[in-house]
């Protein structure tokens, strides 16, 4: 009996000391973390890196609408500039209704280009001015001021060189509306042409 006790009380004596050397506590707080801490200045160098990346990325995207205009705006000129063109203005107002929209359509596309740079402004503003000056001219077309009392018709009834005939009405229009800053006028809103024009003659 006695042997048998002392056999029992050693099965139990290594199955308890088997049981706690297997055991095991699953603690996740002592694994270490995988993960990287920003420090508050990285985090700041990076924002301040993507609105530049995003700023400059809007940028060339305006910059692109503006130049398109541009574009549409040089082939409504060539348009403007010739005789064809002349003629059907003075001869009917539906015609120069459709340039005149036609040019309003190209203001309007720059007056929903966003003004929040300052370099997209300034070419947004040069753009308009340059659509602006076409209006006016436009208009001194249709308006008849270009006729015979100011000798830009050929005796025959043919009209003199366009270049010419626009060069004198963009120097009317620039020393009419420019005052005494004329050159600066003339830059701004009727092109280099008329500038030269007057540097020349002056």
């Amino acid at each position: 009996m006695k042997s048998s006790s002392s056999s029992n009380q050693g099965f139990f004596s290594s199955y308890s000391t088997s049981t706690t050397v297997t055991y095991t506590k699953n603690d996740n707080s002592t694994l270490p973390l995988n993960s990287t801490q920003l420090t508050p200045q990285s985090q700041s160098n990076a924002a301040i890196t993507i609105q530049s990346l995003f700023r400059a990325h809007r940028i060339r995207t305006l910059y692109r609408k503006i130049s398109t205009v541009d574009s549409e705006a040089d082939h409504l000129q060539r348009i403007i500039q010739r005789q064809e063109t002349v003629d059907a203005v003075r001869s009917s107002h539906l015609e120069k209704v459709k340039m005149n929209e036609a040019l309003m359509g190209l203001l309007l596309k720059l007056d929903s280009v966003p003004g929040f740079d300052p370099t997209v402004r300034e070419a947004r503003r040069k753009i308009t001015r340059r659509i602006v000056g076409l209006q006016e001219i436009l208009d001194s077309v249709s308006e008849a001021k270009v006729n015979d009392e100011c000798n830009y018709w050929w005796d025959n009834g043919s009209m003199m060189n366009w270049d010419q005939v626009i060069g004198d009405m963009e120097e009317s229009v620039c020393r009419e509306r420019g005052g005494d800053e004329m050159e600066q006028f003339c830059a701004h809103n009727l092109g280099f042409r008329c500038l030269q024009r007057f540097l020349r003659d002056g």
